[in-house]
């Protein structure tokens, strides 16, 4: 019984923290939640620019 109770509060704080986690790095944006974002050269980090063609 006791066991039972345990292996689900392990379960649930588990899937708690996961949700936690994900939803902080889903707030900080695409790229700057990125465990890689420091060294990324991706085009997150490249201003848009317009270019006209004429």
């Amino acid at each position: 019984m006791l066991a039972s109770i345990l292996i689900g509060a392990l379960i649930f704080g588990y899937t708690g923290w996961t949700l936690f986690s994900y939803v902080k790095k889903t707030k900080k944006g695409k790229c700057a939640g990125c465990s890689l974002s420091k060294t990324c050269t991706s085009s997150c980090d490249i201003a848009p620019t317009s270019s006209t063609t004429e």
